[in-house]
Formats: structure tokens, C-alpha cells, sequence
């Protein structure tokens, strides 16, 4: 028999239902479906605003990581190493959406987080910074992900 630790953290992992996962995550999926229907310009923001939301909870309780990998094994999703937990909200909410459009926004999403930017405030300082693109624009700018490989000019020139 399993010991029942009196960490919140661990209690967390063990507690944590498919009900309990869907209750959180049920804000980003309604606004996903209403997206779906109507389609419009700006209806992303509001995907994306629900889903910050949810991330922003999760980190301020410490279990986005714990959660994000419980939601991915719950519905199936395919975790790859370094997979933010932004990323699976977003599978979670959107599954069929283009994979390039998908890591645009997560890159947005980061950024705003890293820029500390509250809930609230999340609309606000998207516009301010050019949109999703411009969010992610800067994101890449700030932290690269990939080092690209370097050139060097003097090697490998066919002029010698």
C-alpha cells in the first residue's frame, strides 16, 4: 500500500482527475468551439487570453509542469522533451490547428509571462506589442531557442 504524502504537490498528482483537469481547461475549450463557429479575426485572443489564464493558475500553485503532463496523458497527446506546458494547453484546446501558427502562439504566450504581465492585462499588452506576432517576434529576439549553426567565412570556400 502507498504512503499518502502530506506535500500539496504530490497530492496533486494523485488527486488530480480527468474531471478536475476539464474543469480547468473548460473556459479554452468553450471559447475554442466558439472560434470553430464564428471565426473571426480576434476571436483568438480570446482562446489565448483563457488559455494564459490557466497557465498563469498553474504557475502561481506550482503545478503547471505536473498538470500540463497530466493533461497531455488524459487526451493523448504527444509530449516531446522541452514541451511547454502552454503548448499542450493549446493542443488541448486546438488539436487541428497549423503546427507553425501553434508554436507562434505559444512563443507569444511565453513572452508575456516572462514579462510578468497579469491576466488582466493580457490584451493590453499584446496590442502594445505589436499583436501575437509581435509578441513572438520579441520572444525570438530575447531567447533564442536553437543556437544556428555558425559560418565561417574563410573554411569551406570553394575559391581557393
Amino acid at each position: 500500500m502507498q504512503a499518502i504524502s502530506t506535500n500539496p504537490r504530490r497530492r496533486f498528482a494523485r488527486r488530480s482527475t480527468s474531471t478536475e483537469l476539464a474543469a480547468m481547461i473548460r473556459p479554452a475549450k468553450e471559447t475554442a468551439a466558439r472560434l470553430k463557429r464564428r471565426g473571426g479575426r480576434f476571436e483568438m485572443y480570446d482562446l489565448l487570453e483563457q488559455v494564459y489564464r490557466v497557465y498563469f493558475d498553474w504557475k502561481r500553485r506550482k503545478i503547471a509542469k505536473r498538470s500540463a503532463r497530466t493533461l497531455a496523458d488524459e487526451i493523448n497527446i504527444v509530449r516531446r522533451k522541452g514541451m511547454s506546458p502552454i503548448r499542450v494547453l493549446i493542443e488541448a484546446a486546438l488539436p487541428n490547428a497549423d503546427l507553425k501558427q501553434k508554436s507562434r502562439w505559444v512563443r507569444a504566450l511565453e513572452y508575456v509571462y516572462s514579462e510578468k504581465v497579469s491576466p488582466p492585462q493580457f490584451r493590453k499588452f499584446v496590442r502594445a506589442n505589436g499583436g501575437l506576432v509581435g509578441c513572438a517576434r520579441l520572444a525570438a529576439q530575447e531567447h533564442r531557442k536553437r543556437r544556428r549553426p555558425r559560418r565561417n567565412h574563410g573554411e569551406g570556400d570553394w575559391d581557393d
